[in-house]
């Protein structure tokens, strides 16, 4: 091995709120020519995310030569950021490696993401998606709830009015489709987190559904409880 990056993979811990990570993390250059190399330019597309070089080690340690930070104003969700390394070797002329983390908004979701498995045919299903404030001085509201399902329902309920809500979620009676595959669109009055989309997905009993009769589904109404 001539040269390398190690870790291959920056991961950051997830973070709350767009001021930036609370501590940097490090890379170091290996390999057989890893002490005779130059590192000539960084390239990164994201601006945001900083990226420094320090050959003797930062803090005088050499296995800390390659420094990475989140600048304040990361957009609120999941980054994946490729990082190159141009070098002066004539063997490896660059060197690349990814970033990812998460930077978290002042309303926490879980799960931020819904399966709900194989489903039997007729059989109640009922998961819930909980809300919160994670920023007591800063309440908000939920005006709206939706699903992309066709024949998803949804439900809103208030446990502590500005801070804590729950979204039920359940299937119509005569739900057939056999793969569900969508989102809960969750609109609130938080600027910073004006739309929270939670994936779900999940699918019908393949046995079930070749015994299942075709018929519409019966309307699902709209979610009792929605602030306007």
């Amino acid at each position: 091995m001539v040269l390398a990056i190690s870790p291959a993979t920056i991961m950051f811990p997830a973070f709350t709120g767009a001021s930036g990570s609370a501590q940097p993390l490090y890379a170091r250059i290996s390999g057989s020519q890893s002490a005779e190399v130059s590192i000539t330019a960084v390239e990164c597309a994201n601006k945001l995310l900083s990226v420094e070089v320090n050959r003797s080690g930062f803090d005088n340690d050499p296995g800390r030569q390659i420094k990475f930070s989140v600048l304040p104003g990361m957009p609120i969700g999941r980054f994946r950021e490729r990082v190159v390394l141009a070098t002066d070797s004539d063997k490896v002329p660059s060197l690349s490696l990814f970033v990812m983390g998460e930077v978290l908004g002042p309303i926490s979701v879980t799960p931020r993401h819904l399966p709900l498995g194989t489903i039997q045919a007729g059989t109640p299903v009922r998961k819930i998606i909980r809300l919160q404030s994670e920023q007591p001085e800063s309440g908000f509201r939920i005006v709206d709830v939706k699903s992309t399902v066709e024949g998803m329902t949804t439900e809103l309920i208030t446990v502590k009015p500005g801070s804590q809500y729950q979204i039920a979620v359940g299937l119509a009676e005569g739900f057939f489709q056999p793969v569900i595959r969508g989102e809960i669109i969750i609109t609130t009055d938080n600027k910073d987190q004006a739309t929270i989309a939670v994936r779900v997905f999940g699918r019908i009993s393949t046995a079930d559904m070749r015994n299942m009769p075709a018929q519409p589904l019966k309307p699902a109404g709209a979610a009792p409880g929605i602030v306007k």
